[in-house]
């Protein structure tokens, strides 16, 4: 029996709780890593890690707001509590706060909670989860980007401008964090439908016209071997770097 591609190895998913996060979460499992899966909602957070023990993987879950310090930090001493150790962290918590309305009507609170939500959240996890990562052979940060962080639209700006940013910050702690063997890229997985209603067929299928002219929209499975390729990078693999599965110039 051959050894799967990330067995022994720790890796933290956040936003794990259901889409992009629970088919990453549930694939890091299948090739031997143990989980620990992190959400904002409980139920959401169980329902990822029972699928991951049905199917004979590791898997914790932790509930938590990780646009706030303290449980970004609460989060990671769960991780040290359950395996001392953590090799592997995808940022992947993101989306938005009902902020998607053009500037000059959007509420401004929604604004700024989508720039918390998908910033916020990297930093004060990569910043608590430092201390373990320096301790791994292979630590490893990947950021869950977006095309609308270079290619934005008229009604996105916040989550835009999140993403933006999310791009810089994945490429200061890549430079940053260079003197400890960890490696920080990005993947932009391009649109993908992850809610599809059970018992609805759905195959990929191609944009024919408007903004997303000639750009697959996938399902979360389909991300799923970048995400793994990412993750199975060697210490001298690339960091500061952007991999898309996007058809469309960004």
């Amino acid at each position: 029996m051959s050894e799967k591609l990330l067995e022994n190895r720790v890796a933290l998913v956040t936003g794990g709780g259901r889409g992009l996060g629970r088919a990453i979460s549930a694939a890091y499992a299948r090739e031997g890593a143990s989980v620990v899966v992190c959400s904002r909602t409980e139920s959401e957070v169980e329902t990822t890690v029972a699928q991951i023990k049905d199917a004979g993987g590791r898997a914790i879950g932790v509930a938590a707001d990780l646009t706030l310090k303290s449980e970004a930090e609460r989060l990671i001493e769960r991780v040290a509590s359950e395996f001392g150790a953590l090799d592997l962290v995808f940022l992947n918590a993101g989306g938005g706060a009902g902020g998607r309305e053009p500037i000059a009507v959007v509420d401004s609170d929604a604004w700024i909670k989508t720039i918390e939500i998908n910033l916020y959240t990297a930093f004060h996890v990569a910043k608590a989860a430092l201390p373990l990562l320096k301790k791994s052979p292979n630590g490893q940060i990947l950021t869950m980007g977006s095309g609308l962080g270079r290619r934005p639209d008229k009604s996105s700006s916040a989550y835009s401008a999140a993403k933006a940013a999310l791009w810089m910050l994945t490429q200061s702690l890549s430079i940053e964090f260079a003197e400890y063997g960890i490696t920080v890229n990005e993947m932009i997985p391009g649109p993908v439908r992850s809610k599809i209603p059970e018992g609805e067929p759905f195959e990929p299928y191609l944009q024919k016209d408007g903004d997303w002219e000639n750009e697959w929209i996938k399902r979360s499975e389909d991300v799923v071997p970048m995400a793994l390729f990412l993750a199975t990078q060697h210490k001298y693999g690339p960091s500061g770097q952007s991999f898309g599965l996007n058809r469309r110039l960004l």
